[in-house]
């Protein structure tokens, strides 16, 4: 599996605390949760959760421990996150539309723009059920502090935003080198630029590709290049209602492309793809709702053994190359 960065490990441990009401053991948290599953039994392992434990507690999370009576020996203690600790005060509640805007504020938020205050608020309500999965998780780059690990902020990756969003506005063209999955040589596109859209955590941009002669929708991470903007040749003028065909266009697709996973019931992998927007369980199978079989195939590549594509053979062909992958470029360090 590819290695769990400890911000990532960080948040899966908290998923595990917040969806049990009994608590979990050390050795059912071991087996769980991600980063812990693929560590050796010993000392190490041990010190590695006591200094998660202590990077939660630090960020306010508080965590319960329920030691059986006559039990001296913390291997059969319960560790939970206690009921409230989490949830919104009484007199603080947000409807879905409110619950929208505090996700799309977060996601575009510059690195530092946080209080510390707020990076605990924004933990929190990652991990509070009306949430659950839908703020980022983002590293901050040179910052150690406990208080750091969660800076929901504009992904790197699509550092292209500021650069399209500006082109689109002063109706300028763009320029940039764009790779689609599955070939290995990225293709330069030049595309009149109507609108920056968020769907469902991941922003595109919607134009017409004057290559293509035709409207196509990018996804930001997939530009490889610097954006270059240039006047067009003839002044062009975005449809009104772009952004909002592009939307319901992308929604369309989210709500009939599904994908049938088994996954190990507990796991990491259990615990977060049932929280996904839209997911059903259904004939013992999580029936998961995607807009990109490739970016769904990342997602589940990284869940390793935990997680079985069922159908369709498409879909379980892609995680199934990218798996290979992983092992192959094992192989070749081990052999190195």
């Amino acid at each position: 599996m590819p290695r769990i960065e400890a911000e990532e490990r960080q948040f899966s441990l908290l998923l595990a605390l917040v969806d049990t009401r009994a608590g979990v053991t050390k050795h059912e948290l071991f087996e769980r949760v991600a980063g812990y599953q693929d560590q050796r039994p010993g000392d190490a392992l041990e010190r590695m959760f006591e200094r998660d434990k202590d990077a939660l507690r630090e960020l306010g999370i508080v965590i319960d421990v329920v030691q059986p009576p006559g039990d001296d020996s913390n291997h059969d203690a319960r560790y939970r996150v206690l009921d409230g600790v989490l949830g919104d005060p009484a007199e603080l509640q947000f409807d879905a539309d409110e619950r929208e805007l505090l996700d799309l504020a977060l996601r575009v938020w510059h690195e530092g723009g946080l209080t510390e205050e707020a990076q605990r608020a924004a933990l929190k309500l990652r991990a509070d059920p009306e949430f659950r999965g839908g703020l980022p998780l983002e590293r901050t780059p040179g910052r150690t502090e406990p208080a750091a690990v969660l800076q929901p902020r504009q992904r790197p990756r699509e550092s292209a935003f500021q650069a399209l969003k500006r082109a689109a506005d002063r109706g300028r063209e763009v320029v940039f080198d764009y790779l689609k999955p599955g070939e290995r040589t990225p293709r330069t596109r030049t595309v009149q630029p109507w609108a920056t859209v968020l769907f469902r955590g991941r922003w595109m941009l919607v134009g017409h590709d004057l290559g293509a002669e035709d409207t196509r929708t990018f996804l930001m991470q997939r530009i490889v290049s610097p954006v270059r903007d240039r006047a067009p040749k003839r002044p062009f003028h975005a449809p009104a209602d772009a952004a909002s065909a592009a939307l319901a266009k992308l929604e369309e697709i989210w709500r009939t492309a599904t994908v049938g996973v088994q996954a190990v019931p507990g796991s990491d992998a259990d615990i977060r793809l049932r929280h996904r927007p839209g997911t059903v369980e259904e004939d013992g199978l999580l029936v998961i709702h995607h807009a990109d079989r490739h970016l769904l195939a990342d997602e589940l590549a990284g869940f390793g053994a935990d997680i079985a594509v069922v159908w369709p053979e498409e879909q379980r062909e892609l995680v199934r190359q990218r798996l290979e992958r992983i092992r192959d470029l094992h192989v070749d360090r081990i052999a190195a």
